[in-house]
């Protein structure tokens, strides 16, 4: 998410590296510039980002 809104990288390229639609990707960047951190782990518990002490599986 910060790398978006530090213009390092754009929802869709961050859509493609997540595998999730660019709408996704779009309604978590406006629920964190609304809420921070917070707000997405209470909206979306369901992600890995989420969770903590979640793992990430590695793109082979």
């Amino acid at each position: 998410m910060l790398s978006i809104l530090a213009g390092e990288m754009t929802v869709a390229q961050a859509a493609r590296r997540a595998r999730a639609s660019e709408q996704s990707i779009g309604t978590l960047k406006r629920q964190f510039i609304e809420n921070g951190h917070a707000g997405l782990v209470a909206k979306n518990s369901r992600t890995p980002s989420a969770r903590p002490g979640s793992k990430r599986r590695s793109r082979s």
